[in-house]
C-alpha cells in the first residue's frame, strides 16, 4: 500500500476536532475559540485609591475603597493553561438538542435565545450527555479564572473594552427586560460574544471570600451578569455566588473543551 493511501486511511479515523487545531465546531453547532496559554491580574485593583486630601472633608480614599466591592479582592495574578471556550452562550435549540426539553422563561420562535432557567446541577447533566454523545470527557464549564481571563480579552480594564461605560451597549444587553438572541452585540477581541450581559454564567468553581478563604464549599460562583444587571454588575471582575440548585431565568452557561 502506497504510503499516501496509508495517510489516508489513518485520517478517516481522526474524528473533526482533531483534524482542526484551533477553533472548531461541534455536533451540535456551538462555535468554540482557541484560548492560548497566558496569565492576567485577577480580580480588581485598589490602587486607583489614592491618599485621603486631608485639605477637604471627606475621606477620599476611604470613600474610593467604599466602592470596590472587596469579594473582588486582592487583585493577584494568575497563570492560565490554553483551553477552547464557545464564542456565545449555550442556546435554547442547543441546550434541546441535548436534553429534548426547553425549561426557558423566554421563549420568542428563536432558537438562538440563550437558555436559561438552569441550575447548575441541571447543567451538569447537560454535559455529561453531551461528552456521552461525542465519545469524550472533555466538556465542562469554565473556572472562575478561566471565565475573567476570556472575558478581558487581554485588557486589565473594567471590560474588555476599557472603562467607558458609554460603550457597554455595543457589546452587552443589560438594564432590558428580557434576554436577547446571541451574538447580536459585538465580540470581544478574541471573538467572543456576550461576555457581558444578556445571562449570568455558571462556572465550575467554588465560591469563596476574596478569594482566599478555603472550605466554603456552598455556593458556586456565577459571572458576567444579565440582561436586568446595571453596567457595574456586568464588569470583568464582578462575581456573584449562588447554591448549585437554583434556577432563574437570568441564569445561563457557556461550554469550554479541555485540551
Amino acid at each position: 500500500m502506497k504510503l499516501k493511501h496509508i495517510i489516508f486511511t489513518y485520517l478517516l479515523f481522526l474524528t473533526p476536532i482533531m483534524l482542526i487545531a484551533n477553533d472548531f465546531t461541534n455536533s451540535i453547532g456551538i462555535n468554540f475559540k482557541n484560548i492560548k496559554s497566558g496569565s492576567y491580574m485577577m480580580g480588581t485593583s485598589t490602587s486607583k485609591c489614592t491618599k485621603d486630601n486631608p485639605y477637604t472633608y471627606e475621606n477620599e480614599y476611604k470613600n474610593c475603597m467604599n466602592t470596590i466591592n472587596k469579594n473582588e479582592t486582592p487583585q493577584h495574578k494568575v497563570k492560565i493553561k490554553s483551553f477552547y471556550i464557545a464564542t456565545t452562550e449555550v442556546t435554547q435549540g442547543q441546550w434541546y438538542a441535548i436534553m429534548g426539553t426547553n425549561p426557558s422563561k423566554f421563549k420568542n420562535n428563536n432558537s438562538t435565545m440563550p437558555v436559561e432557567q438552569v441550575s447548575w446541577e441541571s447543567v451538569q447533566k447537560f454535559i455529561k450527555k453531551l461528552n456521552k454523545k461525542e465519545k469524550t470527557r472533555k466538556y465542562r464549564l469554565p473556572t472562575e479564572k478561566e471565565w475573567e481571563y476570556a472575558a478581558r480579552a487581554g485588557s486589565d480594564k473594567d471590560w474588555s473594552f476599557g472603562n467607558d461605560r458609554t460603550l457597554l451597549n455595543k457589546y452587552a444587553w443589560y438594564d432590558t427586560s428580557s434576554t436577547h438572541p446571541v451574538a447580536k452585540k459585538e465580540p470581544n477581541n478574541w471573538g467572543l460574544y456576550d461576555m457581558y450581559g444578556n445571562v449570568y454564567e455558571w462556572t465550575s468553581s467554588w465560591y469563596t471570600k476574596n478569594y482566599t478563604t478555603k472550605g466554603e464549599h456552598q455556593y458556586r460562583v456565577l459571572r458576567g451578569g444579565s440582561y436586568w444587571s446595571y453596567a457595574d454588575d456586568t464588569r470583568s471582575a464582578t462575581r456573584f455566588n449562588i447554591l448549585n440548585d437554583k434556577q432563574y431565568k437570568d441564569y445561563g452557561f457557556r461550554l469550554v473543551r479541555s485540551k
